[in-house]
């Protein structure tokens, strides 16, 4: 999660009252290693004023983890059936949809989660870098196209967030950002395998910005 896509959805959580989005599913939460030390801006931006508010959180992965509340394939019945269970008013799923065959077939199931007038925020990398976790798929929608997935919600807001470019990104990090551009360099020479195709492939972005796709959705009655 990019750091200005994380105060995008900050931001649309903040403007709504806490009935409308607790208990907030976070579907892909990745573990507490990821949000918290990984990537600490999306606990500081995102989930610690959330938790300053009372709002229950339920995160779930793939992964059994530390941080993850329910893990397993989203796909599965059963798996579906305990998170329907603990009742979301508001799901959330950030940059998940490139990583599975089929995003249509998952978007019916995340929205699936919530009852009318659930919210659903949903966000898609629109333009970044080959990231394989496992796969990439390539999946790159606008706002509109995503929000067009999600049958029987209504786009309440949609927007391209754009953030820093990869050279930017690096300049911030100081000397661990000189190593991770050797990094990059030496990556990018590999002729074959997906390593080297994402290390060529974020060389593209070394002075356009990463952007994602995000929206607010809620459900019709």
């Amino acid at each position: 999660m990019r750091v200005t896509e994380a105060r995008w959805i900050a931001d649309q959580l903040a403007s709504l009252p806490n009935d409308r989005i607790s208990p907030l599913l976070n579907i892909g939460s990745s573990t507490a290693e990821f949000r918290e030390i990984n990537q600490p801006h999306i606990d500081r931006l995102l989930f610690a004023p959330l938790r300053e508010r009372g709002v229950e959180v339920i995160h779930a992965d793939l992964k059994q983890a530390r941080g993850v509340d329910i893990h397993g394939d989203m796909m599965d019945p059963a798996i579906q059936a305990r998170l329907r269970a603990r009742k979301p008013r508001a799901v959330l799923s950030s940059n998940l949809l490139e990583h599975v065959l089929d995003p249509g077939a998952f978007a019916r199931v995340i929205g699936s989660f919530v009852e009318p007038p659930g919210i659903a925020i949903i966000t898609v990398p629109r333009s970044y870098p080959f990231h394989a976790d496992p796969i990439d798929t390539g999946f790159r929608p606008r706002p509109d196209e995503l929000a067009a997935m999600f049958t029987g919600f209504e786009l309440v807001r949609g927007e391209v967030v754009a953030d820093t470019s990869y050279s930017a990104e690096l300049a911030s990090q100081g000397r661990a950002g000189i190593t991770k551009g050797l990094k990059t360099l030496i990556g990018a020479l590999r002729p074959r395998g997906d390593i080297g195709r994402a290390q060529r492939d974020r060389l593209r972005w070394l002075f356009k910005p990463f952007t994602t796709s995000c929206v607010l959705l809620q459900a019709k009655s």
